[in-house]
């Protein structure tokens, strides 16, 4: 019995898991880094793209190690531009459903500071493809859309780790 709490406990610590230490986090002074997520703009009359271009920048904001608020107190703005955004079918089910789906997106990432000075800007190309099961009509569509802004979320998180 022993022996098996051993190697459990040894498992366990071994699995790559470290808890994030705050107090860390305010020595280096990202703590102290307030951004505001401005504005996310685009184009094309897309229902929830903006929503959920919104909760993925703001969860790579947050995910950087930097609080995300909007008020007096915030130091750098985060203005994001999506240029281009083609959601293409590109395969079809038996009963003439789309359900896969070619997402690609041109998007511009810029952070300014207080006084409105480009700090950052970057442009962020990114192509996915989603493959559902053509039951859902509208819904996969949506669901390429988040696939993409997964990936622009990763990208903008690396983008904002090598922010000083």
């Amino acid at each position: 019995m022993r022996w098996l709490i051993l190697f459990l406990l040894s498992f366990i610590l071994s699995c790559g898991y470290r808890a994030t230490d705050f107090t860390e986090k305010k020595i280096e002074g990202k703590l102290k880094d307030i951004f505001c997520v401005r504005g996310i703009d685009l184009d094309t009359p897309e229902a929830t793209a903006i929503d959920i271009f919104y909760r993925y920048v703001s969860q790579a904001v947050l995910s950087a190690g930097y609080r995300l608020e909007c008020s007096k107190w915030t130091d750098k703005y985060l203005y994001v531009t999506i240029k281009n955004l083609y959601v293409k079918p590109i395969g079809y089910s038996i009963s003439q459903r789309a359900y896969i789906y070619k997402v690609s997106g041109d998007i511009e990432l810029k952070v300014e500071n207080r006084e409105n000075n480009v700090i950052l800007s970057r442009e962020i190309w990114e192509t996915v493809q989603y493959v559902g099961s053509g039951l859902r009509a509208d819904i996969e569509r949506r669901y390429a859309i988040e696939e993409l802004a997964k990936l622009v979320e990763a990208r903008i998180f690396s983008i904002l780790t090598e922010l000083e």
